[in-house]
């Protein structure tokens, strides 16, 4: 992955996608019959273990440029693909066949000052183990919780 130190919210973002573009399909191959082995008694748990597999390097890449994706993590938290944490998402559009998640990740630099926040859209399905088409990377300034939903409805809600 091409990251370095310096980098936007934006150009973080095409990078992101850019993994993501490349990886997502051969990665879904590579791990197909455990992933849908696995389905009927996980359910969606099962797209966690595909991003467990997915998402690590682009995530490390990044932080081995000093930028940090996860911050204020409690003991509670759900984290999946090293930076995906549940309490920092929202599923609530689409069909059962093609459901949508978006989590969002705060960045921050070496500084720990946030840069702006990741949108990862990932499709996925309920009906059963298929995931669609690519996770859809975006990005926005906020930082702020609030703000950050708040873009995110308005993301869905308009397209």
């Amino acid at each position: 992955m091409d990251f370095w130190q310096d980098m936007s919210i934006e150009e973080i973002g095409e990078q992101m996608q850019r993994f993501v573009s490349h990886n997502w399909k051969k990665t879904l191959h590579d791990h197909y019959e455990e992933l849908t082995k696995a389905f009927p008694e996980l359910e969606d748990s099962t797209y966690g273990l595909y991003l467990d597999k997915l998402m690590p390097p682009a995530f490390e890449s990044l932080e081995a440029c000093g930028f940090k994706t996860t911050h204020d993590t409690k003991k509670s938290d759900f984290l999946i693909g090293k930076s995906l944490n549940f309490r920092h998402s929202i599923e609530k559009w689409g069909t059962e066949e093609q459901r949508s998640r978006v989590f969002w990740i705060v960045v921050r630099d070496r500084q720990n000052n946030p840069i702006g926040t990741l949108l990862f859209d990932f499709f996925h399905s309920h009906a059963g183990f298929n995931v669609p088409k690519a996770p859809k990377i975006s990005v926005i300034r906020e930082t702020e919780r609030g703000n950050i939903v708040e873009a995110v409805k308005r993301m869905k809600e308009t397209g």
